[in-house]
């Protein structure tokens, strides 16, 4: 007990009487060369070999290979300790167990931090633990059955679901993709209020990333109550609608509305979203 794993006897090492001598300086043979000093194992097949093990050893502190030369110093330091008095071989074997217990701490240490770093990926329940993923859930879509968000007393399966399936709006009439936006800002769809703005309007951003972080947190502020589509101009030069959208800022009791009058463009036959002048006003009661 307490012999470290690496000390190693092998005839072709020491004699008997090399291996004797050793034994009476354990404390000090058990300081070996760290395993970092180790020659490669294709190196190995000198002295320090063990073939019973199949590890490479590395020999003693002070040792050249030679079995006489190690007997020496073996002798020597068996002289050494007889030399020291017990409060000194005390002190000595406690520098050891601190030494030691250093060095596995490190080796702890070394563990953790080759650890992957955590996920938040999560399993779903019916898949019991066989891999079965789902992703975080962005939107807040009803289900298809539903009234749809935007009280045109239809059901999102028959109003706005289908654009925002496709992602697109091909309506003969732009306040079909007035009403998809506001429930895209409804039920928190940042990809299609993107895809349905005109790359070429004054809305449109270049950066998507930002663009989607900046609308997620939009929806997140704003609370909407109501849409009202007040007048929409399909042939006008641009195309566009005007409604009133009634929300409050969550944190508050604040009920506000806001007017807009949104202009639309139509390309191979998808109305995109150009830009839009917006105002806003005490609620109606």
């Amino acid at each position: 007990p307490g012999l470290p794993t690496d000390l190693c006897f092998h005839p072709t090492v020491m004699s008997r009487s090399s291996a004797a001598v050793l034994l009476l300086a354990l404390p000090a043979a058990s300081g070996l060369v760290p395993t970092s000093l180790r020659p490669p194992a294709q190196t190995a097949s000198r002295a320090g070999w063990c073939g019973l093990c199949q590890a490479p050893q590395a020999p003693p502190r002070g040792s050249t290979g030679d079995a006489e030369s190690d007997a020496e110093v073996a002798r020597r330091r068996a002289e050494y300790l007889e030399s020291l008095t017990p409060e000194e071989r005390q002190k000595r074997q406690v520098g050891l167990a601190k030494r030691l217990s250093a060095e596995r701490s490190g080796q702890r240490r070394d563990v953790i931090k080759r650890k992957g770093k955590r996920t938040e990926r999560k399993t779903a329940a019916a898949g019991r633990g066989f891999g079965v993923q789902r992703s975080l859930k962005y939107d807040r879509r009803p289900k298809p059955s539903a009234p749809c968000g935007c009280g045109s007393d239809q059901s999102y399966a028959d109003c706005c679901l289908p654009q925002h399936e496709s992602g697109v709006c091909t309506d003969p009439e732009p306040a079909a993709l007035v009403r998809a936006r506001y429930t895209a800002y409804l039920y928190r769809l940042p990809d299609f209020l993107m895809a349905t703005t005109d790359p070429e309007g004054d809305e449109y951003q270049h950066d998507a990333a930002a663009w989607k972080k900046s609308l997620l947190q939009f929806c997140d502020q704003i609370d909407f109550r109501r849409l009202e589509v007040e007048r929409a101009e399909p042939d006008a030069d641009p195309p566009a609608v005007s409604f009133r959208v009634s929300f409050v800022q969550k944190g508050t009791i604040n009920l506000c509305d806001a007017v807009e009058r949104s202009e639309f463009a139509r390309r191979d036959g998808k109305w995109l979203y150009t830009r839009g002048d917006v105002r806003y006003e005490a609620p109606r009661e």
